[in-house]
């Protein structure tokens, strides 16, 4: 695991990438990136980074207006429409803009949306993968908290397994984890939660079932 320098902030990082793709500035529109870059956790909502006039907006829905304000700093916060892109149009800077798209997480239907929405200025430039390249590189804050919920899950695990497994459902045992996780203090399971004995636990991404477990049984637990 790679562990980023201090200096500088996400986004002047993601600034420093564009810089080097000839990209005035980038739309996120992946929740995921959004977060890494802004902390904003709700369901609706991109981001604009550049460099050009240290472009740094956000922008949200009338929905997440106070959680916009309790999480996203550095940030100029701006509220749109539900679909926020005429929002976003409106946040760039004026003239030719070289606009980089995440290109892999974009719909067409948003895609061709946006292309209307623009003016003859701006070209679009995919530019997928720009912010998964700096997520790969954790700081020392993201190691601290990967370290954090890997303890929490072996201790949710251990717990859950000292209560026995035998005779419960494969979906009991795989509730029990879950509830063990949250009442650590996880946020939720990172994934959906694989509980299953015997054959079972060979089909990949398996979903747990009412099958009581036999004792003796082969467990996969994920």
């Amino acid at each position: 695991m790679s562990v980023a320098p201090a200096s500088g902030t996400r986004s002047d990082r993601l600034a420093a990438l564009l810089d080097e793709r000839e990209l005035d500035a980038l739309l996120v529109t992946d929740l995921v990136n959004v977060r890494y870059l802004t902390g904003y956790t709700g369901s609706n909502g991109v981001a604009l980074v550049g460099g050009v006039g240290d472009l740094r907006t956000f922008i949200t829905d009338f929905r997440y207006v106070s959680q916009a304000e309790q999480q996203v700093h550095g940030f100029e916060r701006r509220i749109g429409e539900q679909d926020l892109l005429d929002e976003a149009v409106a946040a760039l800077p004026a003239g030719d803009v070289r606009l980089g798209i995440e290109d892999q997480h974009l719909s067409v239907r948003t895609y061709e949306r946006l292309r209307e929405a623009l003016p003859a200025s701006v070209e679009i430039v995919p530019a997928g993968g720009a912010v998964e390249r700096l997520r790969t590189v954790k700081d020392a804050g993201e190691v601290a908290r990967i370290r954090a919920a890997a303890e929490l899950a072996d201790a949710a695990l251990e717990r859950t397994v000292q209560d026995g497994l035998a005779g419960r459902s494969e979906r009991a045992v795989a509730l029990a984890l879950e509830q063990e996780m949250r009442r650590l203090g996880a946020e939720r399971p990172s994934f959906d939660t694989i509980v299953a004995a015997g054959a079972h636990g060979a089909l990949p991404h398996t979903i747990p079932r009412e099958t009581k477990i036999a004792t003796s049984s082969l467990m996969t637990i994920n």
